[in-house]
């Protein structure tokens, strides 16, 4: 195999032998980013499961502060308590999905509000049922909430939360 066609490290024709090279700090980020994105992926596909009528829909579950999860319609109680029953639902910021999450995790400071709790978010179709989300749709939600993640103190403790407006 020779080294110059990619396929090891030492070329049995020409005796060349060379160490990989080190991956720079920037393509060792883009690396990181992709293994987090196929994480996700991973758990998007573990987490659909066909019934009789087809897919069942998949949603995100967040914490501030934690890694994002996705899981099924049905572990949704399990995560948020409320759903389905008490929760508030709104359009998710930067998104065109739905949030929703227990309003007693809700506070205000001004006109500024903020989640401290866990939150589901999730896509409706035009009759207002839970539909599956999109690769797309995981991508997004992931860079909103990097962006929307904040902490915020309190008695000299830090605390995440998420900017919603």
């Amino acid at each position: 195999m020779c080294y110059r066609n990619g396929y090891g490290h030492t070329c049995d024709c020409c005796g060349k032998n060379e160490e990989p090279r080190k991956m720079s700090q920037r393509e060792m980020a883009q690396a990181q980013a992709v293994m987090e994105f196929l994480k996700i992926w991973n758990e998007m596909i573990s987490a659909v499961r066909y019934d009789d009528e087809g897919q069942m829909p998949f949603m995100i579950a967040i914490t501030p502060g934690e890694p994002m999860k996705v899981i099924t319609e049905d572990q949704a109680e399990e995560f948020l308590p409320c759903f389905g029953d008490d929760e508030v639902i709104e359009i998710a910021p930067d998104l065109d999905l739905v949030i929703s999450y227990d309003r007693q995790l809700l506070f205000k400071i001004g006109e500024q509000k903020y989640l401290d709790g866990p939150a589901l978010i999730y896509a409706v179709d035009e009759e207002g049922d839970i539909i599956s989300l999109t690769a797309s749709d995981i991508y997004l939600t992931q860079q909103m909430i990097e962006k929307r993640t904040m902490y915020v103190e309190e008695e000299d403790e830090k605390m995440p939360v998420l900017s919603l407006n």
